[in-house]
This record gives structure tokens, sequence and C-alpha cells, in this order.
């Protein structure tokens, strides 16, 4: 055998190694991420499970399951644990974001009373108040699809209180399906996910982490 061939030979060999560990990786992760949020786990995810050689481990209290604490959640509660407040000036809350909440130089004076009728304490539609999502809509008509034919109206839009929350909702009208998400990513993805037995998640690990964050440029 000539040297170019057992190069060739050794090449695709270190190619599927690779492969195959990178399948285990991301079938351990998949695994790990279902069981955290599940307490029966189905007959599927027990028999991964034994491949893995892993056992699933249940709370005392089998009526609560397991909700971890991440992302800005998980950062700002150790942060607070060592001293961190929202009013002091030697912290910044890079994770979650610290908007200038005082005073401005330069900019017009702030209303801050509001009068509210009582009608308007009533709940609001399920999908938000219709001027809201018009504005809504025009907004990003304006950024996005000035000149094309279609264009954004109110129906196209959808008012919710958060990122988890809107995530929860459009999990909520899946059926029977896999969606995948990126690792490490938005980690609300992960636990909504993980909400929904229906839903089988798939995880893609990045291979470099750094394709996760943006230039600063």
């Amino acid at each position: 055998m000539s040297t170019s061939r057992r190069s060739s030979t050794a090449s695709a060999s270190s190619a599927r190694s690779l492969a195959e560990e990178h399948h285990q990786e991301t079938v351990r992760s998949t695994y790990d991420m279902y069981i955290k949020y599940h307490r029966n786990p189905s007959k599927q995810t027990e028999a991964i499970g034994e491949k893995l050689h892993v056992r699933s481990r249940h709370s005392q209290f089998p009526m609560f399951r397991n909700v971890e604490k991440t992302g800005v959640i998980y950062a700002t509660t150790r942060a607070t644990e060592h001293g961190f407040t929202a009013t002091d000036p030697t912290w910044a809350n890079m994770g979650q974001g610290a908007p200038e909440t005082g005073a401005i130089d330069g900019a017009p004076p702030r209303s801050f009373e509001l009068s509210i009728d009582p009608d308007d304490v009533e709940y609001a539609p399920n999908t938000g108040i219709h001027e809201l999502r018009e504005k809504v809509a025009t907004y990003y008509n304006t950024l996005y699809r000035e000149g094309r034919e279609s264009q954004y109206t109110a129906d196209n839009v959808c008012i919710v209180p958060g990122g988890r929350a809107g995530l929860t909702r459009i999990m909520a009208i899946l059926a029977d399906t896999q969606v995948g998400f990126f690792s490490p990513d938005y980690t609300a993805y992960e636990q909504a996910l993980g909400l929904f037995q229906r839903i089988t998640p798939s995880v893609y690990l990045h291979r470099n982490p750094n394709e996760a964050t943006m230039s600063p440029e």
C-alpha cells in the first residue's frame, strides 16, 4: 500500500471517529436536557439512557419537577449573593442589560404621570391591543419591508410579556414534531422545549463556542 493511500485511509478513519464522537455528545446533551424536565421518561428515552449507561435521578418530591436556574436568572442570583443591587453604581448588569433609567443630559424633560381610564384596566386581548399590534407591524415594515409587495399587518403580530412566554405559546401549538436548537444559546429555548412531551428536542452543538458570539464591529 502506498503512503498516500495509507494517509487517506487514516484520515477517513479519523473523520468517522470525530463524527461518531460528535453524535454521542449530541445524544448525551439531548438526553440530559430531556431528563431535567420530565419526571416520567418514555421507553425510548429510557433505552437511550441505558445505551449511555446513565440513570435518571428523581426528586424526593415527585409532584414537583426540577427547574434549574439558567441564563440571566442564574447570573443575577449569583451576583446578588455577592452584593449586587440594581441601584449600586459599582455593578453593571451585563447579562440582562443595564439601560439608563435616570435623567440624560440635554434630553427633554420626561413626564412621570399617567392617567388610566378604568376601561383600560380590563384584561387585554390575548394577542395584544390592536392599535399596538398595528404600530409594531408598521415598525417592521418601515425597517425591513420597504418597497416590498408583502407587508405585515396587525394579524401578523402577537404581543407577549417576554421571550419565554412567546416561545411557550409557539410550543403549545406544535403537534408531535422534532425541534432543534443550538447550544450554547438563549437558555429559554431549552426550557421551553422541555415543557411539552410531544416535542422531541435536538441539540446542535457549537463546535466552537465563539460561533454564538457577535463581532464588536
